[in-house]
């Protein structure tokens, strides 16, 4: 049997998209020659090496409508001209359109993933006309795909309400990393942060906190909107000694880094929807790393938490609520024992291994 082809469309520069490798992969575990699209950003490294091609759009334009539109273009123009793709992949609203039109086109498979609640990110929050656009976007492309996923079981319910058309759980959960034997040249216990650096993780308020935690360092790895804001609070802070930026790293040493930190941080503004109907990456690669994390009190948060026991919740998004939590797991030993055991007993149950099976169920009924 011939090798069906696949191409994943998405924004990012692709290094530090995770939930796409682990996508990629399976897909090729299915028998697809896959291709992850992408864009190069101006500071983007060089790509990592993966079991699957990789193509990335050397963009005019880096922002704002021009850059939505370039890479619209763009993007209908690769699919459209590709060799035989059998299947096209859409992750999120902005690239949901082109797909959508080229698999009419070319009368090739079609699934979306949608990775957030787009319309309600903060950088639209107020820009009522994106918002619009964005939501005539999803109306107009959401029925004609065969099949849509998303990340958590707020977001199934919403979005098939939303758009009247079904969505399935596939959750990000990673790959089994084994226990990391590397030991960093690092002896202050450590506060420990990955992901992109942008408005509403909760940093700016970490960062104040740390002027009353004289015990532990601060490490954020990623970069984002904010990395230069952030970088200038830090500067200017008490605690500028203990505040330390990584910039992106690999999925390897964030692990490595994750494993030999004392508490992971997954900090959200309850403000934008995105948010408080997320489900981060970072929440289960903490729990590979057997690191107890502080996590929002969000709906999908608070149901991890009650179930499985990886960590605690902050009700507020204020440093002083912040200092508190970080102050009582400081004086309980044995509460973090029993959080950082939880963490050792389900990481082997929380993996890709075991949730990529949705996704090659739906995969081998489209090709039927």
């Amino acid at each position: 049997m011939q090798s069906q082809s696949a191409y994943v469309a998405v924004t990012n520069d692709l290094n530090q998209d995770q939930r796409m490798h682990r996508i990629c992969n399976t897909l090729k575990e299915e028998g697809y020659i896959v291709t992850l699209v992408g864009r190069k950003k101006p500071n983007s490294n060089p790509l990592y090496p993966q079991a699957f091609d990789q193509h990335r759009f050397n963009m005019f334009c880096h922002d704002g409508i021009l850059f939505y539109l370039e890479y619209h273009i763009r993007l209908f123009i690769y699919l459209l001209f590709s060799n035989s793709p059998d299947l096209l992949f859409s992750v999120d609203l902005d690239t949901a359109l082109p797909v959508s039109l080229v698999s009419f086109l070319r009368r090739s498979k079609s699934i979306h993933d949608a990775h957030e609640l787009f319309t309600e990110v903060p950088e639209l929050q107020s820009s009522p006309v994106k918002r619009c656009i964005w939501n005539w976007v999803g109306k107009r492309t959401m029925k004609s795909f065969d099949h849509r996923f998303t990340v958590n079981d707020s977001l199934v319910k919403i979005l098939t309400e939303k758009y009247d058309c079904k969505f399935t759980c596939v959750r990000n959960f990673p790959f089994i990393k084994k226990a990391s034997k590397s030991k960093l040249e690092v002896v202050e216990p450590y506060i420990w942060y990955q992901g992109v650096l942008n408005e509403g993780r909760g940093l700016e308020q970490m960062i104040e906190a740390m002027t009353l935690l004289p015990d532990l360092h601060l490490r954020i790895a990623g970069e984002g909107d904010r990395s230069l804001t952030l970088r200038l609070q830090a500067e200017n802070s008490a605690a500028a000694n203990r505040i330390h930026f990584h910039g992106w790293m690999n999925a390897d040493d964030m692990h490595n880094w994750a494993s030999n930190a004392w508490i992971g941080i997954n900090l959200l503004d309850h403000e934008a929807g995105s948010y408080y109907h997320s489900l981060a990456n970072r929440t289960f690669d903490f729990v590979q790393a057997a690191l107890p994390t502080i996590h929002m009190d969000f709906p999908e948060y608070r149901s991890i938490v009650k179930q499985y026991g990886i960590g605690v919740l902050l009700s507020r998004l204020e440093s002083k609520s912040i200092v508190k939590t970080i102050e009582k797991l400081e004086g309980s030993a044995i509460q973090y024992d029993i959080i950082k055991k939880a963490c050792i007993k389900y990481k082997s149950q929380l993996t890709w291994e075991n949730e990529s099976k949705k996704l090659s169920e739906v995969l081998r009924d489209l090709i039927k």
